[in-house]
């Protein structure tokens, strides 16, 4: 559990980070993007498993 309050800390900064080079409209796809980019690098378990937390991380970091 703690792994992903981390995890999505670290997304949301890089997200607050690409904001500055990007319109904004586009952010929660970047977020969900890069949200199950880090599901699959740093949560272990199946396919869906990874999904799923990267989708989790990804909408917490972009705000939802």
């Amino acid at each position: 559990m703690f792994q992903l309050v981390v995890i999505v800390a670290l997304v949301t900064g890089l997200c607050q980070l690409i904001k500055l080079y990007v319109p904004s409209k586009i952010m929660p796809a970047i977020s969900l993007a890069i949200g199950i980019a880090a599901g699959f690098t740093f949560i272990s378990g199946t396919i869906q498993e990874h999904v799923f937390n990267g989708l989790a991380i990804g909408l917490a970091a972009s705000g939802l």
